[in-house]
């Protein structure tokens, strides 16, 4: 006699809009999903093979538990739906499976399954919501189980059969019923463009910089391209003015870290720290009570510099502070630089504990990633938050000679003020500090290159970023003031994955850059060229995190 298993699948259900209509979608998933190998905390994605308006998309989700042994169960939950460039919050119920082999009802092994669907009440539709932040990024769960999002109940489907395991490969099919989760309802979106094209060839395994990742870098596949410039986002409207910096001195995206060893580049102390990986994603998670420390490897400041990290919070009031203390010190004295994060703010201080900005997070930042950053330029510091600057300060000026900053310390909070250690946990998907960028104009003329790592795409796509707005319109001006000056934009990628794709990519990547001077800054297009190196021309060794960060770039080449 077979032992029983069961699957869990969990998705998000919202009847907060009576009025929105639930969509079927047929999927394939992206990755295999095994509960032998599975994880809590790894992303699921699956692409939609019809209705043909969102052919090509992208359904995400995320392992929200996985229970292997003689009645294994594997917890799924799908909140978002990629869709020409938009992420749409989502929820959905899975009506139907079949395997990679298209047998319907039962897994890889051929073991019977079969399904149910059931309601959990209010309150444990929050619980859920809430423990969805103990994934990798619980970057789209932020809102499943609030208030605003899960006006009564989640819908669970459950998928139970024989085996000693259940496994299902890429390719896998799945039916679901999709309806809004607090945003637009997907069955009013428009269709997806006639030239949206979306990556076939196998995903090749490099990790971009999450909060700094320049451009061309090959990644997962199951983000569509932008099929050129009609796709991109309007970057002349974007508001966002922060430039990363180009000359990294310290880079961490915890790529080289192995799951059962502490990061190799930074000291830890008072605690344990576990990976977490997925989508392309490295992410070093700590959970309460131990109040940890982590001490990154010394570097040298510059004088200006800028400062970048992408971290999650879970819900249950963790606090994160990162402290740029001198060579020596990690405590006792007043740190040159401090941020301080937690579910409910986010503050900032420079030397002598000067204040920079401080603001409240509404909703509060849980579950979901916050891209943190400073700028130092010159006495002036600019403070930002998901690309928002919330401060700006002059007239600060910042110790050279004595007792410079020369590393990076980020300290756990775990109390809640009167209650005592929470079982909270956080995540630091990336860490970067940069001596800022040379202005656009002054470089080009003098040494006829410029370097970028602030123009980002979609993964494995061609799709701009938003945060591209202001290197781009820094080349537009620059163009503008100089008619006479003409470019050449080359991409380049790091050498993770495969070769060939890299190289398509990065063309892709640099035409895209020229397509959107050209439609969007009224460049005019005889005045720019394009050219992609893929992994070709590396500026640093591609055998660690910081290396691979620097050749991940965009260069403009005088002609």
């Amino acid at each position: 006699m077979k032992s029983p298993i069961g699957i869990l699948l969990v998705a998000a259900v919202s009847v907060a809009i009576a009025s929105a209509q639930e969509t079927r979608f047929t999927v394939r998933l992206s990755q295999p999903l095994s509960t032998a190998k599975s994880h809590k905390g790894d992303p699921v994605a699956a692409k939609v093979v019809s209705p043909n308006n969102f052919k090509g998309d992208t359904i995400r989700g995320t392992v929200t538990e996985s229970k292997p042994g003689d009645r294994p169960e594997l917890n799924l939950a799908f909140d978002t739906l990629d869709h020409s460039g938009t992420t749409v919050p989502i929820s959905a119920t899975v009506t139907s499976l079949a395997n990679s082999k298209g047998q319907q009802n039962v897994d890889e092994e051929g073991h019977a399954v079969r399904q149910s669907n059931h309601r959990a009440n209010a309150n444990a539709a929050r619980q859920i919501g809430s423990s969805l932040g103990g994934f990798l990024g619980g970057r789209k769960a932020a809102a499943i189980g609030t208030a605003s999002d899960v006006a009564s109940a989640l819908s669970t489907v459950q998928i139970s059969g024989e085996g000693p395991n259940l496994t299902l490969a890429s390719g896998s099919e799945l039916g679901i019923s999709v309806s809004p989760r607090g945003g637009p309802d997907p069955a009013s979106l428009p269709p997806n463009p006639p030239t949206s094209a979306v990556a076939t060839s196998p995903a090749p395994s490099s990790t971009p910089a999450p909060a700094a990742a320049p451009a061309p870098a090959a990644a997962s596949a199951d983000i569509p391209a932008s099929g050129g410039a009609g796709a991109q986002p309007d970057l002349r409207a974007v508001k966002i003015d922060f430039v990363p910096g180009e000359k990294t001195v310290f880079y961490d995206d915890f790529s080289d870290m192995a799951e059962d060893e502490p990061p190799p580049h930074w000291k830890l102390r008072d605690g344990r720290v576990e990976l977490r990986t997925g989508d392309n994603l490295h992410q070093l998670t700590t959970v309460c009570p131990a109040k940890l420390s982590l001490s990154s490897q010394g570097f040298t400041f510059p004088k200006n510099f800028t400062f970048e990290t992408e971290v999650v919070l879970s819900d249950d009031e963790p606090g994160m502070d990162f402290y740029a203390w001198p060579k020596g010190v990690d405590g006792g004295m007043a740190p040159t630089w401090h941020i301080h994060l937690e579910s409910g703010q986010v503050s900032m201080e420079g030397p002598n504990g000067d204040p920079i900005a401080s603001m409240p997070f509404r909703p509060h930042a849980v579950n979901r990633p916050i891209k943190l950053a400073l700028w130092v330029q010159n006495g002036r510091a600019r403070a930002y938050v998901d690309g928002e600057r919330i401060g700006d300060v002059n007239q600060m000026f910042v110790p050279e000679k004595s007792a410079p900053a020369d590393h990076w310390t980020i300290r756990q909070r775990c109390d809640r003020p009167g209650s005592g250690p929470q079982p909270a946990w956080m995540g630091i998907r990336s860490v970067r500090v940069a001596e800022s960028a040379p202005d656009f104009g002054a470089t080009i003329a003098s040494s006829g290159k410029y370097v970028t790592h602030g123009i980002l795409f979609d993964t494995d796509s061609d799709h701009l970023k938003p945060e591209s707005a202001p290197v781009l319109k820094a080349v537009a001006q620059g163009l503008e003031k100089n008619p006479n000056l003409k470019l050449e934009i080359d991409g380049f990628t790091d050498s993770t994955g495969d070769g060939a794709h890299n190289l398509d990519l990065s063309k892709r990547r640099a035409e895209a850059v020229r397509s959107v001077l050209v439609s969007q800054f009224n460049v005019d297009g005889s005045r720019l060229t394009s050219n992609g190196f893929g992994p070709g021309k590396p500026v640093a060794s591609n055998d660690t995190p910081d290396g691979r960060a620097q050749n991940r770039r965009v260069e403009f080449i005088k002609r």
